[in-house]
């Protein structure tokens, strides 16, 4: 028998189901669900992402970290989307920090500099005045060259 040790958090996806849950395997209690699905515009996109009671011990970051691998594993190039401020898990506190700190982005110039601001100040946005918006991981993929664009870098 070997001596293998399980991880702290361990995700698991119910056969025939979108809904992936988290488990502690150290007190052995469900730290968390996420729903996730393939979109139509070939991303993960998170449907709904809930901790219970183990906030800030990183179960959200492990999350989306296994999305962006169930992504990559779909050919979508670690693509995720999600909605945030859609899920009801603490209306006092909006999630839009948290997807920003993870590295996700808007389209929304002006929520996306709001979030940065509170960010940089150490401060929770007022979830009184603070919209629900589309969160993406920014697409890093290098654009395509023309070949006549490589030749001229080559000799440029």
């Amino acid at each position: 028998m070997s001596n293998m040790k399980l991880p702290k958090l361990l995700i698991y996806n119910p056969p025939g189901t979108n809904i992936y849950r988290m488990i502690n395997t150290r007190n052995g209690k469900c730290a968390g669900t996420m729903t996730a699905y393939p979109a139509i515009n070939r991303d993960i996109h998170i449907e709904e992402l809930l901790i219970y009671n183990e906030r800030r011990q990183g179960c959200g970051t492990a999350f989306l970290n296994f999305a962006k691998n169930l992504s990559k594993s779909h050919g979508y190039k670690g693509r995720v989307s999600v909605v945030a401020g859609t899920t009801p898990y603490d209306p006092h506190n909006p999630p839009h920090i948290f997807y920003r700190k993870a590295g996700f982005t808007t389209d929304d110039s002006k929520m996306l500099k709001k979030i940065d601001k509170c960010i940089r100040k150490g401060k929770q946005l007022d979830y009184r005045t603070t919209p629900s918006i589309l969160m993406y991981y920014p697409d890093t993929t290098p654009p395509k060259q023309s070949f006549w664009q490589k030749i001229k870098n080559l000799f440029g």
